[in-house]
């Protein structure tokens, strides 16, 4: 019992060390594409910024309601808690959308709703990179 109580402990922390690198992921790079379209045009480079900050201040939300259950909760509390957390997830990222396209002037939407995506889609890319990383390493030892 101990040493399950173990096992779930630990991978409660794996996980949550995991959605830290996918939110460090995220900023990462919303702050390469802004600052790579800063050389192109001012506008484009901030609407990006937007766009990019916009998925990663809706997931750190998202991981931070999830994470804030303990691992040993009942399985109603830690599910409850994700639904709750993926309801606020989409409230807060369709009023940051709100707010950006209501109180920045000059917005490119294109540049704003592209690295949206990009920077949505970035957790599914780094546990690929991670995954053929971990077993490319499994495979030389």
């Amino acid at each position: 019992m101990q040493q399950d109580q173990l096992d779930l402990n630990q991978q409660h922390l794996q996980a949550k060390k995991q959605a830290i690198l996918y939110t460090q992921s995220q900023l990462a790079l919303t702050i390469a594409i802004s600052l790579a379209l800063l050389f192109l045009d001012a506008v484009q480079a901030y609407s990006a910024l937007t766009g990019g900050l916009i998925a990663t201040v809706a997931s750190a939300w998202f991981a931070y309601k999830v994470f804030r259950v303990k691992p040993d909760s009942a399985a109603v509390t830690m599910l409850a808690s994700a639904y709750m957390g993926e309801m606020y997830k989409i409230i807060l990222t369709g009023a940051l959308f709100l707010s950006a396209f209501v109180l920045i002037r000059q917005v490119s939407a294109v540049a704003l709703l592209i690295t949206y995506f990009v920077i949505h889609m970035t957790p599914a890319m780094v546990s690929m990179i991670t995954t053929a990383v971990d077993n490319d390493v499994g495979r030389k030892n």
